[in-house]
Order: C-alpha cells, then structure tokens, then sequence
C-alpha cells in the first residue's frame, strides 16, 4: 500500500516536471527517486518529525498581503515570503507527510437577499462557507547577522490590520492546489507552477494554491501586513511545514490563553472601580 502511494505521489513530480511516469518498480527504487526530485528542489522531507523544510526569503510586499508563501512566480507585491521550490514538488512532499486535499472557502448569494437598508446597517449579503479539511502547522527560523537564532509561529509574523496585533484565532487548511487546462487542446497542469501563489492569507478562488488561512477575517483581502517580528528583507529562512502540532505552536497557545485571562480578570477588577466612580459621580442633572 506503501508503495502504491509513494508511486502516485512520484508520478505527480515527474508530470510536473515533463518526465515520463514510470511502471510499477520497487518501492525503495521509487522513493529514492522520490527523494532526489525533492533535494534538487530544496526540499526536506522528514517523515519521523512528519516536516517538509524548504529555504524562502523574507520579502517586501508593496500592498496588503493576501498570499504567506508564493514561489518566485506568484504575486511577489502581496506575499512575505518566497521559495524556489517548485510548487507541484513541494505538494507531493505534503502529500507523502498523508495530507489529504480539504475543501475551499465558498460563497453564496442570501436568499431572499437583503434589503439596502439592511445591507447599511451591516446585513451581510452572502454565506460564508470557511474552508475545511486536514490542519496543518507552520514555522520560520532563520540566523540574524550576529549568528542569533530566530524561530516563529508564522502567526507571529503576520498583523490583523485590525487589531494592530499578531493574528490570533485562526488556523491552516491544506488544499493540495489542482490541475486544469490553460490553453486548449493542451495537457493539464499544475496550476500552481504557472502561478505561482502557495499559502493564502485570506479566501481566494479558485484554489489553485495549496494552503488557505481559516479566520474569521480571511474573506478581506486587505487585513493582513506584517509584524515587527519579520526578518529583514532578503533575509534566507528554513521555512517548515508541520504535519502535527509544533511545541512552538502550543506554546504561543498558551501565552495566549494566559494573556487572554489576564485581561479578563483585570477587566473584572476594574468594572466594580468603574460603577463606584459613577455613582460617586451622580446621575442626573
């Protein structure tokens, strides 16, 4: 079963990069071959720590980011991060960690759909399906000038614009991208090799990239920048893709929870202070 499933993977590669599909072979040969495809790519594939590692460099977007990663194709004026790696190799790697392709985000009209009146009050027009499917986690890690070593939940690193904050309350749905036709009469392709765009920071169709956001911002295209926790531009990072929950991950969970609940209990301290100034205060005139 092993083999079956490494083989489909191979046979992803090798379409993708104009080579013949092989027959059935041994499963060993197979995913040796499956190995070198990713090495001459820049991919690290480690199925014990259940990762796939690729080399990105930090970028300086122009406008409001809508993608995380793009491959040097992608739309490079609204991304924070560029990779080499081919896009069909490194989701034949995601593939062989036992991802499996989820759902996009979809949208429908209300009906009866709402009146104007409403709609300015803030009714909202559509239905808002958020994506679905298997989670994935992500990391960066680069050394500054100085030979310090810097690592981060990719959450870290992107603002709600909203909020003025690292973003929080979401999370990553693996897509897997799709083949189509671009030019008729022409064999399908993966359409994230043509272009170019990897992991969205908000809902984007088709999804030919292989990674959405899931919050409940991610339908506006114009909530995202980035932290001051980014590295400067240029900057090369390892940027790691994780089939299971990092340690990182859970532990900015948990400083988040602690903050959280802080700030509950000071906004109970704080709400007796608040009546007895005004009653204190009188109320009327």
């Amino acid at each position: 079963m092993r083999a079956v499933f490494v083989l489909s993977c191979l046979a992803l590669v090798l379409k993708a990069t104009g080579q013949e599909t092989p027959q059935p072979a041994d499963p060993k040969q197979v995913l040796d071959e499956v190995l070198a495809q990713f090495k001459k790519e820049g991919i690290e594939l480690d199925g014990k720590a259940q990762t796939v590692t690729i080399t990105a460099t930090a970028n300086e977007p122009q406008n409001e980011i809508e993608y995380l990663l793009i491959h040097r194709r992608g739309k490079k004026h609204e991304a924070i991060f560029v990779t080499r790696s081919k896009p069909s190799v490194l989701n034949a790697a995601l593939l062989m960690l036992g991802l499996q392709p989820g759902q996009n985000a979809t949208a429908v009209e209300k009906q009866p759909p709402p009146t104007l009146e409403e709609i300015e009050k803030g009714a909202d027009p559509l239905i808002i399906t958020p994506p679905k499917g298997m989670p994935l986690w992500m990391t960066v890690r680069w050394k500054t000038p100085e030979g310090k070593q810097e690592q981060y939940c990719i959450e870290d690193l992107i603002m709600d614009l909203s909020t003025q904050e690292a973003v929080v309350d979401c999370s990553w749905v693996y897509l897997g991208g799709r083949m189509a036709r671009i030019y008729k009469n022409e064999p399908e392709v993966y359409v994230a090799d043509m272009e170019g765009n990897l992991v969205s920071t908000c809902y984007m169709s088709p999804d030919n990239h292989l990674a959405t956001m899931v919050h409940k911002d991610a339908r506006d295209q114009q909530n995202w920048w980035f932290t001051s926790k980014m590295p400067p531009h240029d900057t090369e990072v390892q940027f790691v893709f994780h089939r299971v929950e990092p340690e990182l991950h859970k532990e900015r969970m948990k400083r988040l929870e602690a903050t959280q609940k802080a700030q509950k209990n000071e906004q109970k301290k704080d709400g007796p202070k608040e009546e007895k100034k005004q009653a204190a205060g009188g109320g009327g005139r």
